[in-house]
Formats: structure tokens, sequence, C-alpha cells
């Protein structure tokens, strides 16, 4: 018995690192599922980190059109997320601060807080009791 139970979990533990089935599909291949090569992605690249360096003011008179609005909703995106780290940054700084003038629990305090936590978890048990 025990070995039908080992045999049986080994021959199951080997299947469960088997090859998963290939989907094939009968669709061809969109423009969106293509990759470019290195080559074909070169200028683009290359013309973005062009754009990416110019300031506001440059890109308002050197661009136009679609390369004008990428520009603007990538450092509007880049804008939103430093503001929303800087309000994230100072919430955690609150919770730095708080602890940084307080002294430390001495071990008696320590005693009478777990006290009172278990007088007032006694409490609310008696009263659900009822």
């Amino acid at each position: 018995m025990r070995s039908a139970i080992i045999a049986a979990s080994l021959i199951a533990g080997a299947s469960a690192f088997g090859v998963p089935p290939t989907v094939t599909s009968s669709r061809r291949s969109t423009a969106l599922n293509e990759f470019l090569s290195p080559e074909e992605r070169a200028d683009k690249i290359e013309r973005w980190g062009e754009i990416r360096a110019m300031t506001k003011e440059e890109a308002a008179a050197n661009l136009s059109g679609e390369e004008l609005e990428t520009y603007n909703n990538y450092y509007t995106e880049v804008r939103e997320g430093v503001l929303k780290m800087q309000e994230l940054a100072k919430i955690m700084m609150k919770d730095v601060d708080k602890a940084q003038g307080k002294e430390p629990k001495t071990k008696g305090q320590r005693k009478r807080d777990a006290w009172a936590r278990k007088q007032n978890r006694a409490a609310a048990n008696a009263a659900a009791a009822m």
C-alpha cells in the first residue's frame, strides 16, 4: 500500500514538470505583434532621445503633431509621478518622525500595557457571551 502511494506521488510529481501544450492559431500575426529589429528601431530611439532632452519651450518651437503630443504626454506623466512620490515621501516621513521624540517603553510599562490589553479582551469576550 505504501509503495503504491509513493509511486503515485512520484508519477504525479514528475508530470507536474511536463511541457505545457503549445497553442497554435490559424490567424495571421498583426502589426501589433511584430517585433522590430534593433536596426529598425535605432532611428526612432535616437529621435526620442533628442526629443526627451528638449525643454518645454524648445519642444513647443521645434515639434509638431504627434511628436509634440507624445512629448507633452510623457512629461505630464513624469511630473505626476514625481508629485505622487513627493506626497508619499511626506507621508512616510510623518511616520518616521512620530517615534523620534518618544522615550522607549520600560519593561514594566510593556507589562502594564499587556495586562490592560488582556483585561480589555476579557471584558469584550464577557460582553459578547451575554
